[in-house]
């Protein structure tokens, strides 16, 4: 359902190599339009190169204005420029270690590249929009209630608050004195949730009760015992396909990109030393 996919997209978004990928393409899409933003010592430096760093550096620049981050990865560009001028003067590049560390970088690159050409290139917003509708948009709208609580550590002090609450005292105002819970100073306040997101027990009790209904008997979680009132039920609103076809497309990617990869190791010979 809408709620199961979505865990799914955020993992995705965590995703080192789809989010890897995905830089790389951004970076090759700016790349038709490379211009030179300064020199150093003669050498050229280009908008690509501003794209690989701002890439590398993500939001490690904090809150800035689009001019400011192009001056602050300016500056680390000439600077880079500069120390690999002088680490070549001293004929660093002929080490072992760093042929070593030139022949990562290179895989990486590649792995990016591949990804790009292989992967990203490959999902058009056909693709994107087949899926949310797959997903999303045929499927009917899940249920969701609105509901408050008052969370007590005994049974007894449960059964308690409902003979107030027969006797007609207010549930905000109760849980407010008395709920253990965080939001009692709400007044048990839950807003609107859908299924799976409370613990079974208190889940099926909100659920089940009609609208204005509270529970005649104590509902018991691990967190104590409760009394629930459902407030309000309504049809979970869907999300809109510009709001989320970012999302589905890192999805599609990292599908994708798992069964290229699943591919190639089944066809390779891999020995891990132990």
């Amino acid at each position: 359902m809408v709620r199961t996919f979505f865990s799914r997209s955020l993992m995705a978004a965590a995703t080192g190599l789809v989010l890897l990928g995905g830089a790389a393409s951004a970076i090759a899409q700016d790349s038709g339009k490379e211009s030179v933003v300064a020199t150093v010592n003669g050498r050229a430096i280009t908008t690509t190169e501003l794209g690989f760093i701002g890439q590398e550096l993500g939001g490690r620049l904090g809150q800035m204005t689009a001019e400011q981050r192009k001056e602050a990865l300016m500056a680390i560009l000439i600077d880079l420029q500069l120390v690999a001028e002088a680490a070549e003067k001293q004929k660093l590049q002929e080490g072992d270690l760093f042929k070593k560390q030139m022949v990562f970088l290179k895989n990486r690159a590649l792995r990016n590249e591949f990804f790009r050409v292989n992967v990203d290139e490959k999902i058009s917003d056909g693709d994107v929009k087949a899926l949310y509708d797959k997903e999303i948009g045929s499927k009917p709208a899940e249920k969701e209630v609105k509901a408050r609580h008052i969370l007590l550590k005994e049974e007894k002090q449960a059964l308690e608050v409902i003979k107030e609450l027969d006797g007609g005292a207010d549930f905000a105002e109760l849980a407010k004195k008395k709920s253990t819970g965080p939001s009692g100073p709400r007044g048990g306040d839950l807003g609107f949730f859908g299924k799976g997101q409370m613990v079974p027990a208190f889940e099926a009790a909100a659920f089940a009760l009609e609208k204005g209904a509270y529970t005649k008997v104590p509902v018991k979680t691990q967190f104590g015992y409760h009394v629930v009132l459902t407030e309000e039920t309504r049809e979970a609103p869907k999300p809109q396909f510009d709001a989320v076809k970012a999302n589905i497309r890192r999805v599609l990617a990292e599908q994708k990109f798992s069964e290229i990869l699943n591919g190639l190791k089944a066809k390779a010979k891999i020995d891990v030393k132990k």
